[in-house]
């Protein structure tokens, strides 16, 4: 009984990460889109970019 409490636990948690890196996804790609149409600062592109990738990765590591 412990154990499946533990794994149940442990989805949840995995759940919530999964949700909370997709709205994060979501909103650095929206940022990104937006600063390029206004041609903002080439550096925080870059750094946002990285972040981008980084978080896709990541991404891509807890769903698959």
């Amino acid at each position: 009984m412990r154990t499946l409490i533990q794994k149940l636990k442990k989805q949840q948690r995995k759940q919530r990460h999964v949700r909370f890196l997709q709205e994060t996804i979501a909103l650095i790609h929206s940022e990104i889109v937006s600063d390029v149409i206004k041609g903002n600062d080439k550096l925080k592109l870059y750094n946002k970019a990285k972040l981008l990738k980084k978080y896709n990765r990541r991404m891509k590591l807890l769903v698959y």
